[in-house]
């Protein structure tokens, strides 16, 4: 056999080497660009994760702002009852100075005031007809969280929830609350210390039994409406119960001592 015809077994015996090369580049950069695909994929799910925390934090904050505010309105309402109460007591004290006397008719009412505003501030204890609405944990919410969760965990009762539904029940003219055996005024602080909430300075575990006196079924649809706050706390997946009953709340345990403010 001549060489010439060897020759065509050489040039595909020199070709396969390349061939082989060439499928490992190919594999090579399949691999590369599956790993930047999964790489793409987890930098898009984070990004999407902080955006809506993001929205989470304002949501928040608006309701925040929105609590303030009822709270604001509150305490205006109660100067306004205080300031009442100190123009009859300036009056009856002037009288006394000038030596003049006070009528059996004019000291019955101004008891029936005092008594009245007393009421109005938590100071007495109450009793009438009203709703309780009992808050409680979704056990499941620590198994449930995410990584993201963050300080905002859903299933649990917040601090901001409990505020929600004092100011829900306010809005509806409830007359007299409480939480957890303890008289909500407004000089009352709902807060979370860690994971404790804070009533009035005193912790209290869930469940959060709240309740309040006033029209029974006002109070009961106010708090039910399509959207309102039961159903938004239904749907952080905590568990509610609500239905009307005869109160009897306790009295505050008094107004914070004034200690810049001064009568002007």
């Amino acid at each position: 056999m001549s060489l010439r015809e060897n020759e065509p077994a050489e040039n595909f015996a020199s070709r396969r080497p390349e061939s082989r090369r060439s499928s490992g580049v190919l594999f090579s950069l399949t691999s590369i660009f599956f790993v930047f695909g999964i790489l793409l994929a987890f930098g898009v799910r984070s990004i999407e994760s902080v955006r809506q925390s993001e929205r989470d934090q304002k949501e928040n904050l608006a309701g925040q702002q929105q609590q303030l505010t009822e709270m604001q309105r509150t305490l205006a309402k109660e100067k306004k009852n205080r300031e009442k109460l100190q123009a009859s007591l300036d009056a009856s004290n002037k009288q006394l100075e000038q030596g003049g006397k006070i009528s059996k008719l004019q000291l019955a009412k101004l008891n029936t005031e005092t008594k009245k505003l007393q009421m109005l501030m938590g100071l007495t204890p109450v009793k009438g007809e009203g709703i309780v609405i009992r808050l409680s944990d979704n056990p499941q919410a620590s198994a449930n969280a995410g990584p993201d969760a963050g300080s905002f965990l859903p299933g649990i009762v917040h601090d901001f929830d409990l505020l929600q539904v004092v100011n829900e029940l306010r809005s509806a003219k409830a007359e007299a609350i409480a939480i957890n055996g303890v008289r909500i005024t407004g000089y009352t602080p709902i807060r979370c210390v860690g994971p404790v909430i804070y009533v009035n300075y005193e912790p209290k575990p869930a469940p959060f039994v709240v309740q309040a006196i006033g029209d029974a079924d006002d109070l009961q649809s106010a708090v039910s409406m399509p959207g309102g706050i039961i159903e938004n706390l239904k749907n952080q997946t905590l568990g509610i119960k609500i239905y009307q009953d005869k109160l009897s709340l306790p009295a505050a345990e008094g107004l914070p001592p004034m200690k810049v403010a001064q009568a002007g």
